[in-house]
């Protein structure tokens, strides 16, 4: 991948993932052949995940998502942030 398809990447996904639409994150997704579970509950824990695992999201959406996987007992990726 080139620098501007990389960056057209992180701006779709951050898009997608902040948006919290369903409907916009699987359409992400299947542009960039991204396999996603087909399952609710599985699908919601792993958007929330990647939330908290994407460092160019701002720190409020992030933790966010680290309220919701806590709160379902999930960890999370925010590695840098406590």
């Amino acid at each position: 991948m080139s620098d501007n398809q990389i960056k057209q990447f992180q701006a779709d996904r951050d898009a997608a993932l902040l948006s919290l639409d369903e409907t916009k994150i699987r359409a992400f997704a299947q542009k960039y052949e991204a396999p996603l579970p087909s399952d609710p509950d599985t699908f919601w824990t792993a958007v929330h995940k990647a939330r908290t695992g994407a460092k160019s999201l701002p720190e409020f959406d992030r933790r966010i998502s680290m309220s919701w996987l806590s709160d379902r007992g999930f960890k999370d990726f925010a590695d840098d942030l406590s």
